[in-house]
């Protein structure tokens, strides 16, 4: 399932890119494209502003010789308002081609020329007003020259642009058939993307439906399971521990009725059967413990862990006392929790600390509060989310033990020293205390040194 989802994220990661990609190439296609077509757009304006000045130019021809004809008044009206419509067309045509050299330059031509063609004019209708000739001025000649001139720099102008414009024209169509295409891909590539990602997340779906299903059927198992675990433990508390009862009582019977008669082998034989009917309803007992602790426990509450180490040492003062411990503790916090479980933790913790000690050494317990940042989420704490924590350590003198050994000490019935050890133990507080932490949405860490010491770290998340 985790190698499906990540082929699931690579191929949506690799598609993202893809359609990015080509949407940026696209983006920038288009762009091309708008440039292209302002500038046939810009081109077809200048070439219309040339064909106004070549209009002017030869309407200033028509009204030169209209008047030369006739004489008529109204020529060099029509010749004055022609004039005038000469600097706004140039000026606006100036602004059109503000980014082309040459072009500029041929305006500047053009100008001249017509500036040139304005005085000849001037100086022709001067001619036929005070000479009554009829010889055609040389003015007349001189102002053709400098129309051809004018019209051979517009037509000049023209010639660039429309080689401008059949360029800009050329990019612009294809330009045009490149966005069309590109289109069409990025359409059938979303396309594409979007049908296989579809049937990989319906594919994916009905996985984790079946999945569902058969995690629905091992949890009812589990259940029943759990069950049955149930009834033994009952059967464990009440069953058997009944014979365990009946051979302490017979084998004490049977050394007190025998008192006289019984020889030391036989009675120390029978103290070991007791010692270990005894042992025997202890682990049964500690047993149940862990298989009610696995059980639906009541809403959590909030506990000052202050007040339950108080009653911690109270229940172990016999042995403080015996072994001279001193307890150095930090103020605790108060968290939310099952009050008698949390017992049980500092019970057995403490109890560890007081038992596994050196000989003639005081036994000295220090408990720290520490409030960490937890960013781990191995295999082992998958049900551990990054937040905040109260990690509290209890580090003692003790004997300690081989870090390499560590992962034994929180298995049921398994113990670091042997059965024949003079270190008493069953081998499943350390359980128990999983389990409590466990049922705290916390979890507990040991570190060690042998003939050192030991440090148990609970780590209680911090609610909000």
């Amino acid at each position: 399932m985790k190698k499906t989802f990540r082929i699931l994220v690579i191929a949506f990661s690799l598609s993202v890119i893809f359609m990015t990609a080509l949407s940026f190439y696209s983006i920038n296609r288009f762009a091309a494209l708008t440039n292209y077509s302002a500038s046939v757009d810009h081109t077809h304006k200048v070439i219309g502003q040339l064909y106004v000045i070549e209009g002017i130019v030869k309407d200033l021809d028509r009204i030169e010789r209209g008047y030369m004809l006739t004489k008529d008044t109204s020529y060099q009206r029509a010749m004055l308002n022609t004039v005038e419509r000469i600097g706004p067309v140039t000026d606006t045509l100036k602004s059109l081609i503000s980014e082309n050299e040459a072009q500029k330059k041929n305006l500047i031509l053009v100008k001249s020329a017509l500036a040139m063609r304005r005085g000849y004019i001037g100086d022709n209708f001067a001619y036929l007003d005070t000479t009554r000739s009829n010889n055609i001025s040389p003015y007349y000649y001189k102002g053709r020259r400098s129309m051809q001139e004018s019209l051979k720099n517009i037509r000049d102008m023209q010639v660039q642009e429309n080689e401008l414009m059949a360029l800009h024209q050329r990019n612009k169509t294809f330009y045009q058939q490149l966005t069309a295409t590109m289109l069409k891909y990025i359409l059938t590539a979303f396309c594409l993307i979007t049908i296989i990602s579809f049937f990989l997340i319906l594919r994916e779906f009905k996985k984790r439906v079946a999945y569902q299903d058969e995690l629905q059927a091992k949890l009812i198992d589990l259940k029943h399971s759990h069950a049955e675990l149930e009834q033994i433990a009952y059967a464990a508390s009440h069953d058997l521990q009944e014979p365990l009862r009946k051979i302490q009582v017979f084998s004490n019977r049977l050394v007190w009725l025998k008192t006289q008669g019984i020889d030391d082998e036989s009675k120390h034989t029978m103290e070991r059967i007791s010692t270990s009917a005894i042992r025997m309803q202890q682990l049964i007992e500690d047993l149940v413990n862990v298989t009610n602790l696995s059980k639906q426990q009541n809403e959590k509450k909030l506990s000052d862990l202050n007040i339950i180490l108080n009653q911690v040492q109270n229940d172990l003062e016999e042995k403080i006392v015996e072994t001279n411990a001193v307890i150095n503790y930090e103020p605790l916090p108060t968290i939310k929790g099952h009050h008698s479980q949390l017992r049980i933790l500092l019970t057995a913790l403490l109890d560890n600390a007081l038992k596994f000690t050196h000989e003639n050494v005081t036994p000295v317990i220090n408990i720290s509060v520490h409030t960490v940042q937890v960013n781990d989420s191995s295999d082992k704490r998958s049900n551990i989310s990054r937040k905040s924590y109260y990690r509290i350590d209890i580090a003692d003198n003790g004997i300690g033990f081989d870090n390499k050994f560590s992962h034994k000490l929180f298995q049921m019935f398994q113990r670091l020293h042997n059965q024949h050890s003079e270190y008493d133990g069953k081998g499943i507080g350390l359980t128990i205390s999983q389990r409590i932490m466990a049922n705290h949405n916390g979890y507990i860490e040991a570190t060690g040194h042998p003939k050192t010491g030991a440090t148990f770290k609970l780590f209680f998340p911090i609610e909000e």
